[in-house]
This record gives structure tokens, C-alpha cells and sequence, in this order.
């Protein structure tokens, strides 16, 4: 083949697996269809600077991190920046981008740039792989022959229930099956590489070995090794990040030789076969040195395009314009932020989900004897949840932490023989649902299955179409009655490796008041909201629950809580640390339905019977906010009537049932008095937070390491979908698969989408989320922000490198947290 270098360097081998764990470093993980969380699709890059990362991806991959001229300049005509903030913004940026070499253009040169008549752009990509020289010049498809191929094994290999016959070789890793199954397949030599299964047949046994014997047969200069491999391994990034969260999710050190070298071992074995065999089509020379110097290694240089740094100055400009109006909202002083109340009849505790702002807001309208706090919606519990007679759990908990404790769901009660019958019906009930499923979906009797029972499934429809929301949790026991259902309940008693001792009860309790903010003025009821959502026919419905709860309904870390705080043991030993909870006070567990905003109070039947007319009124008012919440929300999706709202939830053709967290852009970490009656349309993250109750910063450190975190993960989702959807999103949900109950694939086929569908952030005319990088405001004082910062990579790497923007709030006014590591007042 032709090569740009005739350099006979032996690959040694302990170079090749560096580079390829520095590749594998910057693949962000992604979790399957049922526990679907947001992720930063560049988590493993922010400890690099953005305008560097998207420098870096530009030269291997068609993507983009920056929304293009037009859309600035409709949000210049919109009066969302004039060149005054640009200037601005530009100051910010020139700092922020020291490394930038060369000359660092002015700020008319930008502007011009931006809005002149010139708007040609250089291609600025240098790194492709063999498929796509290929199919260039020849009008081929070998790219999206060989992601069909590679989907093909990686669907079969780790199918979770969808496929009734499966790979035989699962039980190895990867690369091993992909090798087998090779050597019974004709398709790619039928397909025009001959040769391909002698090939593979004389690759090494271990992928890292392999991919340095095929960097040397491709003749790959060294210093190209680590952005030609990070370019193969894009090209499958869908199934590179499904992996990536297999072995996130894995304690086990699997090793150098993971599944995740065994894909790029595989991407890379067709592109060798490709060269070899079309290698008087391929280009004179296929690794740039032109571009770059050989003896310089490629990341130490930045050269930006000036169309590059002028949309990057105006996306800065953009987020400063909404800081200041945010911040404009916070530090303007009312009669509702200047209230201290003392003690309310009813507090209720939120997800810090910017959804929750809107329902939290109109309850407090709806009677000011309603108090609302924010607080992450798996209520401070890392645990594994069993439903009854699971054999797996959920983890009801951020993917960033690993569960602590588990909690199986149980009978309760003392009437032995309808534990026994419950415990009968239900075993019973799941096996034949079980053989449902295979007879639905077996090769040999689906269709007559359907043509036998389709009819019958009509009064189904029906049926599911009027039904009152139940949870995919509460769906689960569908052969139950409702009686019986609510004799399932969490579990606390120590059993094997699941349940809480006391000890360990009380000092989860002692934790989640205190980090609550909830220690003293204890209200009668005290209402502890998860939030779940609900829509049929959506494999994505994952990504609309909790995500603090690993992708699931926070209903039973409601329930969770709520039990471990009304025992009179553990309450006992919170009054030992100083915390009393009076006798007269509740804690009910409930769930906040965030497609329809009804909020439903579980375990009714367990509250005091003095309580009965006060829940009653409680759930009235609930209902008067839902009603506010939904006619709030109608009006953005263009609805008049807002009980459409529900009928849309239950719509098995409805591709927009809610709007999610589009629109988020803030999460501001104050007390509840600093946000009481502020409109923020559902874009902000609000964490009840007092720095004078945490004189050791150790809530501000929890929050800032955990929730903050999750929220930016949420925040760069929604940045990324909308900014290149293509290869950040996951395109139409129209045309969407499910492959093997795990991932989605658009289409019949091809590489597995990681983000979210355009209908999740368009509404058919216009985008309903605007792409701003989350700005977070604390109020607290500096030096204790910074000393978070300081301690915490993930926190520094996120503030300094242009992930987000902390602001904080501090004696009425906001100061900005520079990339030195400075404060600067907020420009008015």
C-alpha cells in the first residue's frame, strides 16, 4: 500500500497499549435503555479546555461543539447580544484561550467574521479512516457495510432478553466471538474482500497485540498512532460508549485486553483488510504531514479558524446575557425573598429537577403554608431496590457512586397465609408472563401469535389508553391486585446482604435532615417527592425519570426514607444528636409525575389517623398546583386545552409527550428564600442550600461533587443533541429500533445513537432548548467555593476548562469564577 512514510519502526508494544488506553479514555460511557442517564458525551475530555476538545475531535470526526453563523446571527437579530457583549465576551475568551498560538485576531476582525459576507470555512478535518477514503472517490458504502457487520455481533453479543437465539460464543469476551463467528462467515469476501477470514484467522488472540501488528502492516507513523486510532474508534462510537459503561459498571479491573481494545481491535481489522486490497485507490499520502510537523506531537499545537473563535466568543456572550438576567432575578430584593418563615403546616422535598421548579412554585401559590425544598431525588440513599422476588436490582442512586446498602420489597403484615398467597400469585404470575414473551417473540409462533390473538390485544389498547398512570415499577405486578399491591412495602430488617441495623438507619436520618436543611420547625406533614414520568411506547422513557436515581422513579427511595424516618427507634436516636422530630410529624412518601405534574401520596394507610382530612387537603392542593403546572407548560407546547397534556402521555403515537429538561441552562444553590416567586420556566436546578448551617462546608462540598456534577452531565446532553445531533443526538424517533433491549439503533441497523432524539429538542419549527453551558450559582462565601475547587479535580476541571461557570453570591452581589482561578464582579 502507499504510505505518506516508508519508516520500518517496530511498534513496541508497551507504547501501543498507552496509546490506546489514552483513546480509550475519551469515551464517554452510556448506560442501556433501562437505566438511560444524560452524560457529558466528552466526560472523558474535560480535563482539557472545550475550544481544545473540539479542536481535537474536529481532525478525526465530522462533529462540532459550536452551533453554526446562521444560528448566531438569529440570536443577534433577537437582541440576545449586541457587540458590546461580544467585546465582552471576547476579553473572556482571549484569557481563557492563552495556549491559542499565533497572532489572537481583535475583536472587529471577529465580528466581521461572524456577520460579514465571508462565511467560508476550510475543512478542518485530517484523520479519516480507510472506509471513508474509500467510499470518497468511489461512491462505496464500505463505512456502513462494516458498522452493520460490527453491529451485528456486538447486538448478538450482548443482547439482554430480545434475542431467543443467541451468540455462542457470549460467554467470551468480544473480540473472541467476533473471530469465531468469522470463520463461518463468506459475507465480506462475497462483498469484495477476499482474503478477509485468512485475516482475521492470523490476528493475535489478544486485541492489543493485534491492533500493534496491524499499525505496523498499515505502516502508521508513531507519532499519528494515537489520532488515527482515536478516529477508528469514533467511527464506532455508539457501541465504543455502550461498552464504556459496561465497565464503568464493573468492579472488576478487566483488564488491558477489554472488550472495549477488542472493538477497536475489530473496526481496525476491516480497515486493514480495506487497504490491502483497494490500496491503488487510496490517496497519495494518508497521515498529514504537511499540516503537521512529524517531530511535534500533534496536541501541543492549537490552531483555531477565526469563523471558530468568532462563534465561540458569541456563544460566551449568549451565556453572559442569561447570567446577568439570572442573577439580576436572584439578588433583586421582594417581600417573598425577604419572608423568613418559622415553621410551615407542610414542607415537601423536590428532586433538585429543573421540572420541579414549576410545581414547586405554584404549590407555594397555591397556600403559603407550603414550604418546598430541593434536594437530590434519591434522598441521599445509595441503595440497590429489589422488587419482590427479583433476582437484580436497580441502583437507585447517581451513576457517579456505587451502592452502598440493598433493600429487598416485601409483604408486609402479620397475616402469614396472604404473605404466602401473594408471595404464590406472584411467582406464578411472572413465570407465565415470562413464557407470554417468548411465545410473542420466538421465530416459530410470532406470527401466528399475531394472527391468532391480534385482535384480542384491541380491548388491551383500550385499556391501557384510559388506565390510571402506573409506574413501569407498579406495572410489574400487573397479575396483583390492587388490595394486594399495597401490601408491598420496603423491607428494613437485616436479611442476609439486604436491610438497614438501626445504627445504620439513624445515621442515614441524621444525614439527609441535616444536608436537607431540615432539623428543627419540623411541619405536621412532611411530603417526600421522587418524580417519575410517564409515556408508553418510548424506549427512552429511562432518561425522563430521575436521574439522581440511576435512570429510575424515585418512588421507592421515597418510600425508603419516608419508613426509616417515621420509626420511632430511629427518631429516638435523632433526638440523642439533637435533632427532635415531633411525635405529631409525618413523613409521606409520594411521587411527582413530571409528564402530567399529578402528584400521588403513597402508603396512605399508614399514616396517623389524626391526619386523614390534612393529607386530604394536601392532595387537593396538589391537584389546584398540577392544574397551574400544566396550563404553564400547554402554552410552550402550543396546547389550549392543558388536559391534553394527559391524553398525550398515553398516546402511543406521541413523539413530544413532555419536553423534558429542555431548556435547562442554571443551578443555583441558595436557600429557598433567595428563589421564593421567581419565574424561571423550568430551566434551573434548585439545591436548598444555607452556608450558615454548614460551617465546615461539608454540604457544599457533597453538593458540589455529586449533584452539580450530575446536573452538568445533564446540561452538556442537551448542549451536544442540539448542537450536532447527527452525531451526538440519536436523529428521528420516528425511524428509532430497539436492539437487544439495550440500546437503539436508527434505521435497520448501524452504529448505536448515545443521545437524545431530535423531537426531545424541536418542536417541528423551532429548537426548545437553547444551548448554554450551565452556570451555577452558589451562595456562599468565595473562599470556600474555591477551596472546593481547589481540592476536587473533576470540580476544577469542570469550572477552569469552560464546562460550566460558577458564580457566587456573596454580600448581594455575584462575582464570576475565572479560568485562573480568579473572582470577578458580574458586569451589569
Amino acid at each position: 500500500m502507499t504510505c505518506c512514510s516508508s519508516e520500518k519502526e517496530v511498534n513496541p508494544l508497551e507504547v501501543v497499549v498507552e496509546t490506546i488506553q489514552a483513546v480509550g479514555r475519551c469515551i464517554a460511557p452510556m448506560w442501556p435503555l433501562s437505566d438511560f442517564v444524560a452524560v457529558n458525551p466528552l466526560f472523558g475530555s474535560v480535563h482539557e479546555r472545550f475550544l481544545e476538545v473540539r479542536q481535537k475531535i474536529r481532525r478525526v470526526r465530522n462533529a462540532e461543539l459550536l452551533m453554526p453563523t446562521d444560528y448566531f446571527c438569529e440570536a443577534r437579530h433577537r437582541g440576545e447580544f449586541n457587540f458590546d457583549d461580544f467585546k465582552f465576551a471576547y476579553m473572556q475568551v482571549q484569557d481563557e484561550q492563552r495556549e491559542i498560538t499565533g497572532q489572537f485576531p481583535n475583536v472587529e476582525e471577529l465580528w466581521h467574521k461572524l456577520f460579514g459576507t465571508d462565511q467560508s470555512e476550510h475543512d478542518e478535518r485530517l484523520f479519516h479512516t480507510i472506509a471513508e477514503l474509500i467510499d470518497g472517490p468511489a461512491h462505496l458504502d464500505w463505512q456502513d457495510l462494516i458498522l452493520q457487520e460490527i453491529s451485528k455481533v456486538c447486538g448478538s453479543h450482548y443482547d439482554e432478553g430480545q434475542a431467543i437465539w443467541l451468540s455462542p460464543w457470549r460467554d467470551g469476551s468480544l473480540y473472541t466471538g467476533w473471530k469465531e463467528s468469522v470463520r463461518y462467515s463468506t459475507r465480506m469476501e462475497r462483498l469484495g474482500l477476499p482474503g478477509f477470514r485468512e485475516l482475521v484467522g492470523k490476528l493475535p488472540d489478544a486485541p492489543s497485540v493485534a491492533i500493534a501488528e496491524m499499525l505496523k502492516r498499515l505502516e502508521v507513523p508513531s507519532q499519528y498512532w494515537y489520532e488515527f486510532l482515536l478516529c477508528e474508534i469514533y467511527s464506532v462510537n455508539g457501541w465504543a460508549s455502550f461498552i464504556q459503561g459496561k465497565r464503568r459498571n464493573t468492579a472488576v479491573d478487566d483488564g488491558v485486553d477489554n472488550d472495549l481494545v477488542g472493538l477497536l481491535a475489530i473496526r481496525l481489522a476491516y480497515d486493514v483488510a480495506l487497504a490491502e486490497s483497494f490500496a491503488d485507490q487510496l490517496p497519495v499520502e494518508l497521515w498529514p504531514a504537511d499540516t503537521i510537523s512529524e517531530k511535534s506531537e500533534l496536541n501541543s499545537e492549537i490552531v483555531v479558524p477565526k469563523s471558530v473563535l468568532a462563534r465561540l466568543v458569541a456563544q460566551k456572550a449568549i451565556e453572559n446575557s442569561y447570567r446577568k438576567h439570572l442573577a439580576s432575578q436572584l439578588l433583586c430584593q421582594s417581600e417573598a425573598s425577604g419572608s423568613t418563615a418559622t415553621s410551615k403546616q407542610v414542607q415537601m422535598v423536590f428532586c433538585i429537577d429543573v421540572r420541579s421548579e414549576i410545581i414547586r412554585r405554584n404549590l407555594e401559590s397555591v397556600d403559603a403554608n407550603i414550604e418546598t425544598f430541593g434536594f437530590a431525588g434519591f434522598f441521599g440513599l445509595a441503595m440497590e431496590y429489589f422488587p419482590l422476588g427479583a433476582e437484580s436490582g436497580s441502583c437507585q442512586c447517581p451513576v457517579l457512586i456505587q451502592p452502598s446498602f440493598a433493600i429487598r420489597e416485601n409483604v408486609s403484615g402479620e397475616d402469614k397465609q396472604l404473605r404466602d398467597s401473594i408471595l404464590i400469585k406472584h411467582r406464578l404470575g411472572s413465570a407465565c408472563n415470562k413464557l407470554w414473551k417468548i411465545f410473542q417473540t420466538s421465530a416459530i409462533s410470532c406470527f401466528s401469535f399475531v394472527e391468532t390473538a391480534g385482535f384480542f390485544y384491541f380491548a388491551k389498547l383500550l385499556q391501557s389508553y384510559f388506565r390510571k398512570w402506573d409506574h413501569r415499577e407498579g406495572r410489574r405486578y400487573n397479575y396483583l391486585s390492587k388490595n394486594q399491591r399495597a401490601k408491598l412495602s420496603p423491607d428494613l430488617a437485616v436479611k442476609g446482604e439486604c436491610g438497614l441495623s438501626l445504627q445504620n438507619q439513624i445515621e442515614i436520618a441524621n444525614s439527609v435532615l441535616k444536608n436537607i436543611g431540615i432539623t428543627d420547625n419540623f411541619g405536621r406533614i412532611i411530603a417526600l417527592v421522587g418524580h417519575g414520568s410517564e409515556t408508553v411506547n418510548n424506549p427512552y422513557q429511562a432518561s425522563l425519570d430521575c436521574g439522581a436515581c440511576g435512570g429510575h422513579s424515585g418512588k421507592s427511595n421515597a418510600r425508603v426514607l419516608a419508613k426509616i424516618l417515621n420509626s420511632p427507634e430511629v427518631r429516638q436516636g435523632l433526638a440523642s444528636r439533637g435533632i427532635k422530630i415531633p411525635a405529631t410529624t409525618w413523613f409521606a412518601p409520594a411521587l411527582h409525575n413530571t409528564t402530567t405534574d399529578e402528584i400521588e401520596f403513597l402508603d396512605i394507610e399508614s399514616a396517623p389517623i389524626g391526619l386523614a382530612e390534612e393529607l386530604e387537603s394536601l392532595r387537593k392542593k396538589s391537584k389546584q398546583a398540577a392544574r397551574l403546572s400544566r396550563i404553564e407548560r400547554a402554552k410552550r407546547m402550543n396546547i389550549k386545552d392543558e388536559k391534553q397534556l394527559v391524553s398525550r402521555a398515553r398516546d402511543w403515537s406521541e413523539t413530544r409527550p413532555e419536553w423534558g429538561l429542555a431548556g435547562n441552562a442554571a443551578f443555583i444553590v441558595a436557600p429557598r428564600v433567595r428563589t421564593i416567586g421567581r419565574k424561571f420556566d423550568g430551566r434551573v436546578f434548585m439545591h436548598s442550600y444555607d452556608s450558615r448551617q454548614d460551617p465546615e462546608s461539608q454540604i457544599l462540598e457533597l453538593i458540589m461533587t455529586a449533584p452539580m456534577v450530575v446536573a452538568h452531565w445533564i446540561n452538556m446532553q442537551y448542549y451536544a443533541s442540539t448542537v450536532d445531533n447527527q452525531t451526538f443526538g440519536s436523529g428521528n424517533k420516528v425511524i428509532h429500533n430497539v436492539i437487544g433491549l439495550f440500546g437503539i439503533q436508527q434505521g435497520n441497523g448501524g452504529d448505536l445513537k448515545t443521545g437524545l432524539p431530535w423531537q426531545s429538542i424541536h418542536d417541528g419549527a423551532a429548537l426548545q432548548h437553547q444551548p448554554l453551558r450551565l452556570s451555577v450559582f452558589i451562595e456562599a462565601p468565595r473562599e470556600k467555593i474555591t477551596s472546593i475547587v481547589n481540592k476536587h479535580a473533576i470540580v476544577s476541571d469542570l469550572s477552569c476548562n469552560g464546562w460550566l461557570t460558577l458564580i457566587a453570591l456573596e454580600d448581594e452581589k455575584a462575582f464570576v469564577f475565572t479560568a485562573t482561578k480568579q473572582w470577578e464582579p458580574m458586569v451589569k
